[in-house]
Order: structure tokens, then C-alpha cells, then sequence
């Protein structure tokens, strides 16, 4: 899976950036022909949000999560998208 990573307003460490990049590579567990994968993490107004966007064969998976903490919305895209990811994967198998 290939990972573009964007922060907005502000500047991320590279160690956030490589945290980011770690969540995102679990997703590849649960399907594996994740093509592209894009987290944007994003500072405003004292909030952190995340949000990460998935490329799947024929379709695009998007999550957005905020909080008051980066690592925090992180974690919340991150498992939100891992059930969007199991329940793609199992609309594959219907068909």
C-alpha cells in the first residue's frame, strides 16, 4: 500500500508521521488489495482531526475523526476505518 501523509497548520514530527504510517499499515491485516492509502491530520481551533482515505478496487473508503489529542484522533480513524474495511470486504463476498 502506498501512504501520502498531509499535515495542515501545523508542522508533524517524524516521529507522529511514522506513527500515523504503522496504524495505517493494520489495515492491510484485515484486506489486503488496499492499492493507496491517504491520512491527512489537520490542526484547528484547539482540535486535532484525522482523516484517512482509502483507495479499494472499484470504490474509495473514507473516514474523519476528531479530538483534542492528534495520537487520540489517530487511533479513532484508524478503527473506525477498520470496520468500514470488514464490512467492504464483506460485500465483496456476496457478489
Amino acid at each position: 500500500m502506498i501512504i501520502e501523509f498531509t499535515a495542515r497548520h501545523f508542522k508533524a514530527p517524524e516521529q507522529l508521521r511514522k506513527y500515523a504510517e504503522d496504524e495505517m499499515q493494520r489495515l492491510t491485516r484485515f484486506y489486503d488489495r488496499i492499492t493507496q492509502g491517504q491520512i491527512i491530520l489537520e490542526h484547528e481551533h484547539n482540535a486535532y482531526t484525522a482523516e484517512i482515505n482509502l483507495s479499494v478496487p472499484n470504490d474509495k473508503l473514507n473516514v474523519r475523526e476528531s479530538t483534542d489529542n492528534i495520537t487520540k484522533s489517530i487511533d479513532r480513524a484508524v478503527n473506525t476505518m477498520v470496520t468500514r474495511v470488514k464490512k467492504y470486504k464483506q460485500k465483496q463476498k456476496q457478489f
